[in-house]
């Protein structure tokens, strides 16, 4: 069973289609006018995107190590497994400190995406209820230490990287650079470390349903598991912030409820807005917090369900299957996209530092507004069809994505049968 799952290969394409928009259409609304399209897309886009598209990605990567795995794990070579992955993870982070080089007001995930890979590295084999325990209890912990950590640097003055962690970082503070990549920026470790897990218990779920013929019933299960554990999430977090008096929150009784929603719905730099009980409990994006975790993680793991259902079940493509009817060409674009996220997110680093970078350091587009090109729905949809054509190449050509080639390839020199 070495074909791939149609619908893993359409989430991929959706968390970076997800992913640009959040950098290109909330960018563009920045300078729109109240009540005007851009400004309707970009709160549209925040919805939808902001702080889901990441971590749906990081789910995706421990579904991707379970398929990069299960060959050398099912003839028993573990440390041949784990070898692979560490390299891999390797490999992400030097390629996302290599995009750090550009210009860019994208925070860059590769590097962090790559530390959490290797500290998930040695996991690989171990049985699936210890890993649902170890991401359970760093899910549970990790927002609190993460808040008090940042605190307690601050109270001493110590700043870390929160955003892109570059080479530079690395050469003036590698302490520091390294605390951000495991803990203090704005797409930690600590973090990620709990969605590969996840990702590759859902990896895993589908891989044995469809050696037993349950694809179906499995993938139907992550829907519901997600869509119920996402549901339950957000209730919580909106019971907390309607009652944050209640809960020891900052904000005396009578704060007006709008104002504290706009404070705690504003993106967080990886962290909750606090150590204490309010925050862990609050669905903030991108803070890592208990209730955000499980929020996004139900979110990412409803989405691969259905996708799964929709288009291996359904269609009968199930890996070892015959297809009931080819792909079409939309559908194979969509899907060779989706098989190269690597080459797609970098040349959206490349394309957004080139465009939109020196757009932001001109004074006058603050008067003027973006061109069209540099950022808004405009250039999304721009770089989305770029994305497009990659995958209509891909396709028609039967190759896979230079990075995602040359990734495989070094693993592939670097640890032989």
């Amino acid at each position: 069973m070495t074909a791939r799952y149609l619908g893993i290969d359409v989430a991929r394409f959706l968390a970076i289609a997800g992913m640009m928009a959040a950098h290109l259409v909330t960018i563009g609304a920045l300078l729109a006018e109240p009540g005007s399209f851009a400004e309707s897309a970009g709160a549209l886009t925040d919805m939808l995107t902001e702080g889901i598209a990441a971590p749906l990605f990081a789910v995706l990567g421990g579904v991707s190590v379970v398929f990069a795995t299960r060959r050398p794990l099912r003839e028993g070579r573990v440390g041949a497994a784990i070898g692979g992955t560490l390299i891999r993870g390797t490999l992400l982070i030097l390629i996302g400190l290599l995009l750090g080089l550009i210009e860019t007001p994208v925070a860059i995930v590769l590097a962090y995406y790559g530390t959490a890979m290797i500290l998930v590295a040695p996991l690989i084999a171990v049985r699936g209820w210890i890993l649902g325990v170890l991401a359970g209890a760093l899910g549970l912990v990790g927002g609190t230490v993460n808040a008090a950590l940042r605190e307690a640097l601050s109270d001493l003055g110590i700043s870390d990287p929160t955003a892109s962690v570059t080479f530079e970082d690395f050469g003036i503070d590698w302490g520091g650079a390294l605390r951000a990549l495991l803990i203090t920026g704005e797409y930690p470790a600590l973090t990620w470390t709990v969605y590969l897990m996840l990702g590759i218990l859902v990896g895993r779920a589908l891989v044995a349903a469809t050696a037993r013929g349950t694809l179906g019933r499995a993938s139907l299960a992550c829907f519901g598991a997600g869509a119920i554990a996402a549901a339950a999430a957000q209730f919580l977090s909106s019971a907390v912030i309607a009652n944050l008096a209640a809960f020891g929150g900052p904000w005396p009784p009578g704060t007006d409820p709008a104002a504290i929603r706009e404070v705690v719905a504003h993106s967080a730099s990886g962290a909750p807005l606090a150590p204490e009980l309010w925050a862990q409990l609050i669905a903030t994006p991108h803070s890592g917090s208990p209730i955000d975790i499980i929020r996004t993680a139900g979110i990412a793991v409803a989405v691969i369900g259905l996708l799964v259902l929709v288009c291996d079940v359904a269609r009968g493509d199930g890996p070892g299957h015959t297809p009931d009817r080819p792909l079409g060409p939309v559908l194979a674009t969509v899907r060779a996209a989706g098989a190269a996220p690597l080459t797609i997110y970098a040349l959206h680093i490349v394309a957004t530092g080139v465009i939109l970078e020196p757009a932001l350091q001109d004074p006058a587009i603050w008067d003027t507004g973006f061109p069209w090109w540099v950022a808004g729905v405009g250039a999304y949809a721009l770089q989305l069809a770029g994305a497009l054509v990659i995958g209509a190449i891909l396709a028609a050509t039967g190759k896979r994505g230079p990075l995602e080639a040359a990734v495989s390839g070094v693993v592939r020199l670097a640890v032989r049968p």
